[in-house]
């Protein structure tokens, strides 16, 4: 039975509810938000850029695009006895689809490389170099759900080109940071045919996934979905490699730093939702009665010890308009990888 003790310990407004729909704690996004159409160099971070002058020649072994399956976010409140939790799934999209659109963002990219005025040396060349024969290839399409990270990624390359990761890529490649054998291959390529090597990333997110944290004290918890598609910060990175020798030589980085939001490709919708609201009210309404207090002997219900929603989404994609957008991130990207090229060229 409940006791007036534990009535009054938790209030008239007892804050077990906040989370489930009483005004609870607001989910703020994790990251800055930038619009497609503004994405510049800027929203780049940019590691030794210089090194693109070293050799007028370009060797492109391989093109990494990625999209994000599975995702999730958690909110906690009260030393975890509040509870939110969301997943959502992408839906409506294969390995086959995802390697036609690195295809085409492939294409693109090449073509505005070579509108720069830079040789883009041939793929014949490239598979005859000593180093290329040297490549451990990544499995197509590669899995990774990155450690404490609770998205899953898919990464493909387009159709004729392998799966080329690196330590460096991590955390999504299939190499441990001690395994340098790919990055020595690149140096190979770079050391053979005298060139600069480059491996272009994108990956997107088909939610921007909010929630307000992990408190000890706030008794509230909030967590928010917001679907489209969203370039992917840090994932999304363009690495480059010269190197005179197989053993060692230089590198260059631009990782993307903002979320960049680039439109609508499906619907959200909510495929399951657990909670203990009902139990929930049933103890605020009672709370906020006063029955406890008028008839002290009354039995009353049993009061929350957690309160708790977990809830699922799908975002169910339209194959036609996910591709567009889709394309059009790769494309903007590919504009400011060609951008950064073109800027930082031999004396």
């Amino acid at each position: 039975m409940t006791t007036r003790r534990d009535a009054i310990r938790l209030g008239a407004g007892a804050t077990l509810g906040a989370m489930l729909g009483a005004g609870g704690a607001s989910p703020a996004l994790a990251q800055r938000m930038t619009p497609l159409a503004a994405l510049t160099e800027r929203q780049f971070h940019q590691g030794t850029a210089k090194v693109l002058a070293r050799s007028d020649r370009l060797a492109i072994p391989s093109y990494r695009f990625g999209i994000v399956m599975r995702s999730g976010i958690a909110a906690t409140g009260n030393s975890g006895s509040t509870t939110v939790e969301a997943t959502a799934d992408l839906v409506g999209v294969d390995a086959a689809m995802l390697r036609r659109i690195a295809h085409e963002a492939f294409s693109d990219f090449v073509a505005k490389i070579r509108a720069t005025g830079r040789t883009v040396i041939g793929w014949n060349e490239i598979t005859a170099s000593a180093g290329f024969a040297r490549i451990e290839q990544t499995p197509d399409p590669f899995l990774k759900k990155p450690f404490a990270d609770a998205r899953t990624v898919a990464l493909v390359s387009p159709e004729y080109l392998p799966l080329v990761s690196t330590h460096m890529d991590a955390p999504l490649s299939d190499k441990s940071p001690f395994s340098l054998g790919n990055w020595r291959a690149i140096n190979a390529i770079s050391a053979d045919l005298k060139c600069l090597v480059m491996i272009p990333t994108i990956v997107l997110d088909f939610a921007a996934l909010t929630g307000s944290g992990h408190k000890v004290y706030g008794a509230a918890a909030g967590v928010g979905v917001q679907p489209g598609l969203y370039l992917v910060p840090q994932f999304t990175q363009f690495r480059f490699f010269h190197a005179k020798i197989a053993l060692a030589g230089d590198g260059g980085l631009l990782a993307l730093q903002d979320r960049v939001a680039v439109g609508q490709a499906g619907t959200l919708v909510k495929t399951s939702d657990f909670n203990n609201r009902d139990e929930i009210e049933r103890w605020n309404s009672y709370v906020r009665s006063m029955a406890w207090w008028n008839e002290p002997n009354m039995a009353g219900p049993a009061r929350p010890t957690l309160a708790y929603s977990y809830s699922s989404y799908q975002y169910r994609v339209d194959p036609a308009q996910f591709t567009a957008a889709c394309l059009d991130a790769a494309r903007a990207v590919n504009t400011v990888y060609a951008g950064v090229v073109n800027a930082n060229r031999p004396a």
